[in-house]
């Protein structure tokens, strides 16, 4: 009888606890949209970037941290969260080797940030024609990074513009270079979207056909022989099988990533007017091919 007596009593507990009102946590605004700028009229450089954000829709940075916040953890522990820009990874495309990282970078003078915003203004944005989603631009000095270059660079969520400091002073072959490294870093992802992969499998295809036993990406120079290479006519080279050019991290081997060949052809045919590569590349009919490829997508993305 206690035994049951003590069960009721139990029971009768456990509901009272758990019909009790729990109190009502708060949050703050968590999923703000960190990217959307707001104006600071006695910042001249947060305004001009500002206005570029009105006219462009892609919000430009001098600084990684873009904000910070006041949070309360699961202890009920006030802490200040700090929103960094993702610099170490870019979505999508990357089919293989390891993934391209941002190693180091210093942050540019605020001086330096009108020059920028002009050759944004007046080089970038007519080719990109608001067909292309750049989620945000970050403006720094000097970059190293283990992809290649150190003009630009596609991280998560910002495309790294650098070396803006030397903008004024740049040739006009360093110009074109640069302007084609900002394209290239913006365009990239938008080429390895699903909807290219029919002629992105075509585009790989070309050099892969020619090697037997290996793959093509990541190819060291020591299997350019018949044993490997088959369909060809000697002397065998990476232009030979469709590459421009060898890995920029291992020169001795093929690209290692399927990424880095298509940006590489990106870059290239942003530098060049299409008879220009063409005149350039005469000799490789395989990288010919695979430029008709890039160009295919490139034209229907809008851009010329």
């Amino acid at each position: 009888m206690k035994n049951i007596l003590f069960v009721i009593a139990a029971c009768c507990t456990f509901t009272l606890v758990s019909c009790r009102k729990e109190p009502f946590t708060q949050f703050p605004d968590y999923d703000k949209n960190w990217l959307a700028m707001e104006d600071n009229p006695n910042d001249p450089t947060i305004h001009a970037n500002f206005q570029f954000y009105k006219e462009t829709g892609i919000p430009v940075f001098v600084n990684d941290t873009i904000g910070s916040q006041k949070r309360v953890d699961v202890f009920g522990k006030t802490y200040t969260y700090y929103e960094v820009l993702s610099l170490s990874y870019s979505l999508g495309g990357i089919q293989s080797g390891p993934s391209p990282i941002v190693q180091s970078f210093t942050y540019c003078n605020k001086t330096d940030v009108p020059n920028a915003l002009t050759f944004l203004r007046n080089e970038i944005m007519p080719v990109i024609k608001g067909n292309i989603h750049v989620p945000s631009i970050l403006l720094v000095d000097n970059m190293n990074t283990n992809a290649f270059g150190s003009y630009a660079y596609k991280g998560f969520n910002t495309v790294v513009v650098a070396q803006v400091s030397k903008i004024p002073t740049m040739s006009v072959a360093t110009k074109a270079d640069y302007k084609a490294a900002i394209l290239r870093s913006m365009l990239t992802n938008s080429v390895l979207d699903n909807k290219y992969a029919s002629i992105l499998d075509k585009f790989y295809a070309v050099s892969r056909k020619y090697v037997t036993g290996r793959d093509a990406y990541g190819l060291n120079s020591f299997y350019l022989t018949s044993t490997y290479i088959v369909g060809l006519s000697a002397p065998f080279t990476f232009q030979a099988l469709g590459f421009l050019g060898p890995d920029t991290r291992i020169t001795s081997s093929s690209p290692i990533s399927t990424w880095l060949d298509v940006s590489m052809y990106i870059e290239s045919a942003m530098v060049n007017t299409d008879a220009q590569f063409k005149q350039k590349y005469a000799a490789y009919p395989n990288i010919l091919l695979k430029y008709g490829y890039i160009r295919q997508i490139l034209t229907d993305m809008g851009i010329q």
